[in-house]
C-alpha cells in the first residue's frame, strides 16, 4: 500500500530538517559569539564598571573569519529551509499551511536578537566559557585568517595590522635603538587610539566644584598642573577644564569666591578616536587636553597634546616631572616583590624574561596589575596566588580598585 504524499516526505525530508536544525543552531552560536566578542574588545578598564574578568578577543581578521563562518551557515540554513517549504508547498495537504513558513522566518529572526542580546549582556562569561573551543579553532583557520589579512590591507580596512608591517619594514632600516622607536612610533601613530594613549581614570587629578577657593589653591599647589579638570559630584560628571593661569588675577580673593566662573569648556572625545585625528582637532580647536569617554558616557582617561607626542618620540620629562624609578625589592635570589603599577616591559627586563612571554594571556595590558587581573579573572584579595609558566603571583596589598603590591616567586 502506498504511502500519502504527506506522510512520504514527512519519511523522506527528515535527513534534511535534522541538517537544517544543526545548521540552525551553529549559526545561532555563532552570531552570539560574535555579539559576545564585539563587546569585550570595546570594553577597558571593566574593574573600575564591574567586577568581572576581561577575557582575550580575537583580533580583526579572526573576527572576520567567525563572521565568514557564522554567514555562510546562516546562508546554508535559509537555503535549506526554503528548499524543505518550496517541497512542501507541492504537496496538496500542505499548502493551506504556506504561512507557516513566514512564522519561522520571524522567529528565527526573533531568536538570532535573543541569542545576540543575551551574548552581549553577557559577554564576559560567554567568552571564557568557549574562548577554549574557538581560540584552537581559529588557529586552525590561520590560513583564512592570513588571506583575509591580505586582502584587508589590500582593500585599506586592517590599517593596524599594515601600520604594523610598515614598522616592522622600517626597523631593518633604522641604525640605532633610538632611531628604530622614533620610526616605529611614526608608523603607528595613526592606527595609535586615544584609549591607548590616556591617563588612565585612576590616575586623573581633578577638583570638585564644591571646593570653595582656599581649599582650590592647595589643591592646585600640590598637583603641579596648568590645567585641571573640575567635576560635579563623580569624575563621570566633568563641567569644565581650570586654567590655572585665570586664576592668577584673583589670588588675593578670600574663599568664598567664585571660581567655578572660570572653567572653560571641555573637550570629550571617545575612546577610539585615533591620534591624527585629535592632533589635527587640537589645532584647530586650539586646546591641549581631552577627556576620552566610555561607550556610556563615562570617563575613562584624559589625554594632553604631551600624550600625543609621547606616542612619536617616547616620554618626555620636563623640569617638574619627577625622575620614576621601577618599584621593586629583590628579597632573594628567586622572590621578587614588585608594585602593581610596573610596566610589564619593565618587569620583563629586570626578570630577564623575553618581551613576549605574556603573549598568551595579555590583551591591552600594559602594567603587571593588569595582567595580574587578566590571570585572576576578578579583582583578587590579598593573599591570593595565581601562576603562569615558571612564575607565581601572591597578592601582597590590593584595595577595592586596584593590585599595589605583588609578591613574584620564579621557580
Amino acid at each position: 500500500m502506498a504511502l500519502p504524499p504527506s506522510s512520504k516526505f514527512i519519511l523522506d525530508a527528515w535527513p534534511e530538517v535534522l541538517t537544517f536544525a544543526l545548521l540552525f543552531a551553529t549559526a545561532l552560536f555563532l552570531s552570539a559569539l560574535r555579539a559576545a566578542y564585539g563587546v569585550t574588545s570595546t570594553s577597558d578598564a571593566f574593574w573600575e564598571r564591574r567586577n568581572a574578568a576581561e577575557t582575550p578577543s580575537l583580533d580583526l581578521p579572526q573576527k572576520l573569519t567567525l563572521s565568514l563562518l557564522q554567514r555562510i551557515a546562516t546562508l546554508a540554513a535559509f537555503l535549506l529551509a526554503a528548499r524543505l517549504a518550496w517541497d512542501a508547498t507541492r504537496i496538496p495537504e500542505f499548502a493551506p499551511y504556506v504561512w507557516l513558513a513566514l512564522v519561522v522566518l520571524v522567529l528565527w529572526l526573533w531568536l538570532d536578537a535573543l541569542v545576540r542580546f543575551y551574548a552581549g549582556h553577557h559577554a564576559v562569561g560567554f567568552t571564557q566559557k568557549f574562548h577554549g573551543m574557538v581560540r584552537p579553532a581559529m588557529k586552525f583557520l590561520t590560513p583564512i585568517n592570513s588571506a583575509l589579512t591580505r586582502l584587508g590591507a589590500a582593500w585599506g580596512i586592517l590599517l593596524p595590522d599594515e601600520g604594523q608591517g610598515n614598522a616592522d619594514s622600517l626597523d631593518s632600516e633604522a641604525e640605532t635603538e633610538e632611531e628604530r622607536d622614533l620610526l616605529r612610533g611614526l608608523a603607528t601613530f595613526g592606527q595609535t587610539t586615544a584609549r591607548q594613549a590616556s591617563q588612565p581614570r585612576l590616575n586623573i587629578t581633578a577638583v570638585d566644584v564644591e571646593l570653595d577657593f582656599h581649599e582650590l589653591m592647595n589643591k592646585i599647589n600640590k598637583s603641579g598642573y596648568s590645567r585641571i579638570p573640575a567635576y560635579d559630584d563623580t569624575l563621570d560628571s566633568v563641567e569644565g577644564i581650570l586654567y590655572v593661569k585665570d586664576l592668577l588675577p584673583h589670588l588675593h580673593r578670600d574663599e568664598h569666591f567664585a571660581w567655578q566662573k572660570l572653567l572653560r569648556k571641555a573637550y570629550f572625545i571617545p575612546e577610539s578616536k585615533r591620534l591624527d585625528d585629535l592632533m589635527q582637532e587640537f589645532q584647530n580647536r586650539r586646546v591641549h587636553m581631552a577627556i576620552v569617554v566610555d561607550e556610556y558616557g563615562g570617563t575613562n582617561g584624559l589625554i594632553t597634546l604631551e600624550d600625543i607626542i609621547e606616542e612619536i618620540f617616547g616620554d618626555i620629562n620636563d623640569e617638574y616631572d619627577e625622575a620614576e624609578e621601577i618599584k621593586y625589592t629583590q628579597v632573594d635570589e628567586r622572590t621578587y616583590i614588585f608594585e602593581g603599577r610596573v610596566l610589564l616591559n619593565d618587569f620583563c627586563k629586570i626578570l630577564g624574561l623575553e618581551s613576549d612571554y605574556f603573549e598568551d594571556v595579555r590583551r591591552a595590558s600594559e602594567s603587571l596589575g593588569g595582567l595580574l587581573l587578566e590571570l585572576f579573572s576578578q579583582l583578587p584579595r590579598t593573599g591570593e596566588e595565581v601562576s603562569y609558566e615558571n612564575l607565581t603571583f601572591k597578592i601582597q596589598s590590593a584595595d577595592k580598585k586596584r593590585i599595589k603590591k605583588v609578591r613574584v616567586l620564579v621557580a
